[in-house]
């Protein structure tokens, strides 16, 4: 990890646990250097990435201050933070394939009839989509469909940790080939939805863990190696043959 990135990480830690406070002036450039041991372009380098993630802001002539709270602004943060992280593609596949399936179970306690409506509403427009080789519109029923699982839980905690959780579902929802239908893998999201539906909490996680063994099939080992932010900017869609 470079230096700066350590100072950013230092002084992330600091903000949230409220050592600065909302509004207040930070110390320096010159006396962060001194207190930190660093150099000027290093303190430089990690006040521009904290102020691209929104914690502080750099006022000319005044200072640096600590940002009020902002929901978008730690959004956009954790986001940032694992665009910039080493992680691969198949390591998020293999999280949301234990994340997911938990998840699963306790929705098919918890879940009410308007969430599995939607559930499987977002479903039957994956299926839709995918038939007609509309590849757009696909990912984003695609992406909704794992995504109402995870809101039908509407726990208040959960509610606070979803955004990363939606960064990997919305990073790693594309198939390595839009175009090829089988690689959209449409038939495994079904038996989610027949399990959910059913209350079966065992079936539910089975269900789900079974629709991400695609990522162990052959076609897939050279994609599971691709670093997340690349694989999540990748592939581009092209409009649908015809």
């Amino acid at each position: 990890m470079k230096l700066s990135d350590q100072i950013v990480d230092h002084m992330q830690r600091a903000i949230v646990r409220g050592d600065y406070a909302a509004d207040s002036r930070l110390p320096t450039e010159a006396e962060l250097c001194e207190s930190l041991g660093v150099s000027r372009s290093v303190v430089r380098d990690a006040l521009r990435t904290l102020s691209s993630m929104g914690l502080i802001a750099v006022r000319q002539g005044h200072g640096i201050f600590v940002t009020s709270p902002d929901d978008d602004q730690l959004v956009r943060a954790l986001a940032l933070r694992l665009h910039r992280s080493d992680l691969k593609i198949g390591e998020v596949m293999e999280a949301r394939r234990v994340i997911e399936g938990a998840i699963a179970a306790e929705v098919a306690h918890v879940g009410t009839p308007d969430d599995l409506a939607r559930i499987r509403g977002f479903f039957e427009q994956f299926r839709t989509a995918v038939k007609n080789s509309q590849w757009k519109d696909a990912h984003l029923a695609h992406s909704n469909f794992h995504l109402a699982i995870l809101k039908a839980l509407r726990l208040p905690a959960l509610e606070l940790v979803l955004p990363p959780l939606q960064e990997l579902i919305l990073g790693s929802s594309l198939p390595p080939e839009t175009e090829e239908i089988d690689m959209w893998d449409v038939d495994a999201h079904e038996p989610i939805v027949t399990a959910l539906e059913s209350g079966d909490a065992h079936l539910a996680r089975a269900a789900m863990r079974a629709h991400f063994d695609y990522i162990d099939k052959p076609e897939y080992a050279e994609y599971k190696t691709l670093l997340f932010r690349d694989a999540a900017t990748l592939p581009s869609f092209s409009p649908p043959p015809g």
